[in-house]
């Protein structure tokens, strides 16, 4: 339907037995709830407020371990102080890790919001995708939230490196974002139409301008009366919310 110009905003690609999965957004399947940058963070944040728990717990006890070391032998007192150090990491790369391994990709806090990491497709993701993500966890605490933020899917560094995105496990119902769609659309188009409206306010404006001009010149090409009596102020976006939701003519 689309063509060539289109490719990079959607594909079919095979799911469950008699069933066929849509892509879009990056190759993530559109019927997948994506939770957005607020709600990662606030369940970050909670999270790391017990990691800094077990971290000050860490340290304390670690510290006067080492200061008895150091006093001992000096040598040996430096290795426990570097032990210090990496068991900082260890009990951060652990709490997010271990949690996410042993529910399948929750952490406590990402349970306190109903969010859960899956693959693209959907699907559980394995121990090693798991480990993955949290590897590059302490470089996401500085480029995360920006790299999540000019993302479609809200991916970080680390859900990038482990082809993860972390979505709402119960999200809530809303309204189809359709009133009429253009004719001779299959269901693989108007699927990714729709995906778009209902994301489009979590998407970098840029991005969100860019995927809507294409979704307006394949209307325009495939069913130019859909367009018709609609107005046209320079804003694809609004544009589309005007067609996708007027009453036909």
């Amino acid at each position: 339907m689309f063509g060539t110009s289109m490719t990079d905003a959607r594909q079919a690609a095979p799911g469950p037995v008699g069933e066929a999965r849509v892509f879009g957004l990056d190759n993530v399947a559109l019927d997948l709830p994506i939770a957005g940058v607020g709600s990662r963070v606030l369940a970050g944040f909670l999270d790391y407020l017990a990691v800094f728990a077990l971290a000050i717990v860490w340290l304390i006890v670690s510290v006067m371990a080492s200061s008895a070391i150091m006093r001992a032998n000096t040598t040996l007192g430096f290795v426990a102080l570097a032990v210090v150090f990496l068991g900082i990491f260890l009990v951060e790369y652990g709490y997010f890790a271990g949690f996410e391994i042993a529910t399948g990709g929750q952490t406590p806090g990402k349970m306190a919001l109903g969010l859960v990491v899956v693959t693209r497709q959907g699907a559980r993701p394995g121990r090693g995708a798991l480990l993955a993500r949290n590897l590059v966890r302490t470089i996401d605490l500085l480029v995360g939230v920006p790299l999540m933020a000019i993302d479609a899917t809200a991916r970080r560094l680390g859900d990038r490196l482990a082809s993860t995105v972390v979505v709402y496990q119960n999200p809530p119902v809303v309204e189809a974002a359709l009133t009429r769609v253009p004719q001779g659309w299959g269901g693989a188009d108007v699927a990714l139409l729709e995906s778009f409206l209902r994301r489009e306010p979590e998407l970098d404006r840029i991005r969100a301008r860019r995927v809507a001009s294409q979704l307006v010149a394949a209307i325009r090409r495939d069913n130019p009366a859909y367009l018709e009596g609609i107005g046209d102020t320079g804003d694809p976006v609004a544009l589309l919310r005007r067609a996708t939701q007027a009453e036909r003519p």
